[in-house]
């Protein structure tokens, strides 16, 4: 692939797989590197070669970099992710093939990029990307990435829906309500979950209180009217409907937020007879699953504020963490299999593996760099320091209040 895009013209010292393997181990590995020249003394160390920095620096820097990264990338996603988990079939969400958690987050790049990626904090970050993200819950892996410069709208950049969304389950913040959006999901059969913005003012067809009772005093009013009567001590799920949008009535769950001392609000599709309010409620909180992997690609996968003012670097150093973190997401999985293969209940921590077994995984690359020798003990080594070191804690906790309150469990891994 490399020679098809041009990367390598002719064979010298600097192979692609070596190259590219060195920026894995980077970023994946112990290589604390904030700079282009750390990049370069990993690959000079890893290759035991003793390359220009010049050399290095123009291979670096060439235009068709992020297009190879993206290729692995998207091979990575094909080979390495798998159903990883499911619903009892005594849940409700049993019936969602796909549950499309989308959510965007931001990252500060070098000061002198802002041309190329102008931030909107342009005092604090002038130069920042926006990272706008699907991750499928049930594969425990990102399904579609759209990088783009922080000043960007999120709501521009919702993913094409499909022509059939049956089985289908969609997350999102109050960054993306949008009516049109919420029609075109139950036009094709979708479901979703929204988080509402506090400026909404829908017409209450019904309202029910979380112990049953029926609130036939709210019906016809519109919700900021009679929000302050509202009862902070119990939950309200209501149906509503929008002008323009009287097509598709909603269900709209109140909830009172005593520590922030507002009203929440959530917005769903989800028939009511099968789906309770509080089931409502703990599904969206998986939402927060995406946040963890923006940790893990921007604090543990070397994506952070490179001194450079190579636009083209950074962007290549970007996609290189999300090949890191579907990798060594891959890798969870596989210990986890291996617990689940010797019967043992317990579940591997992504977050504990982003951050630990940094030198074994670069014994892993290493390894792969001297065409494969000893990859396996490498690989076996590494999973079972992982079985040993990172494993899930507070499972008590998430039977209460956490995932598996919803009836999701594993499927035994990669």
């Amino acid at each position: 692939m490399a020679e098809q895009l041009r990367f390598t013209i002719r064979q010298r010292h600097i192979h692609p797989l070596d190259f590219i393997l060195s920026l894995i181990a980077a970023l994946g590995g112990d290589g604390n590197s904030d700079i282009q020249a750390d990049l370069h003394r990993k690959f000079n160390e890893l290759t035991g070669l003793n390359v220009s920095y010049r050399s290095w620096a123009n291979q670096a820097k060439k235009d068709v970099l992020p297009a190879l990264i993206l290729w692995l990338w998207l091979q990575c996603l094909e080979i390495f992710s798998r159903k990883v988990m499911a619903f009892d079939e005594s849940s409700p969400f049993s019936e969602f093939e796909h549950i499309l958690i989308h959510d965007g987050s931001s990252q500060a790049v070098y000061d002198a990029l802002k041309e190329a990626f102008p931030g909107r904090f342009s005092a604090v970050s002038p130069a920042a990307v926006e990272l706008h993200t699907t991750l499928d819950f049930l594969t425990n892996n990102l399904v579609r990435v759209q990088l783009t410069e922080d000043t960007r709208s999120e709501r521009n950049c919702l993913p094409p829906l499909p022509s059939s969304m049956a089985y289908v389950l969609m997350l999102m913040d109050a960054g993306y309500f949008e009516l049109e959006l919420f029609a075109a999901i139950d036009d094709r059969e979708g479901f979703f979950i929204c988080k509402a913005p506090q400026s909404i003012n829908p017409t209450i067809l019904s309202a029910v209180r979380e112990d049953g009772k029926n609130l036939n005093r709210y019906k016809g009013q519109k919700l900021k009217d009679v929000l302050s009567g509202f009862p902070k001590d119990q939950c309200l799920d209501l149906d509503v409907e929008w002008p323009g949008y009287k097509r598709w009535p909603y269900r709209l769950v109140v909830r009172w937020n005593e520590k922030k001392q507002k009203w929440a609000f959530i917005v769903t599709n989800l028939n009511r007879a099968e789906f309770t309010l509080s089931e409502v409620l703990q599904a969206y909180r998986l939402r927060w699953q995406i946040e963890l992997i923006f940790k893990e690609i921007k604090s543990y996968s070397g994506w952070h504020r490179f001194n450079t003012k190579s636009a083209t670097l950074v962007f290549s150093l970007i996609l290189m963490s999300f090949v890191v973190v579907t990798l060594k997401r891959y890798l969870a999985h596989a210990a986890q299999a291996n617990l689940y293969g010797s019967g043992a209940i317990e579940e591997i921590s992504t977050h504990k593996v982003m951050k630990s077994g940094t030198h074994l995984f670069g014994n892993m690359v290493l390894s792969l760099m001297e065409s494969g020798k000893r990859l396996m003990a490498c690989i076996r080594k590494l999973l079972l320091f992982w079985e040993q070191n990172a494993k899930r804690e507070h499972l008590a906790r998430d039977s209460c209040s956490g995932r598996i309150r919803l009836g999701l469990c594993l499927m035994g891994g990669a």
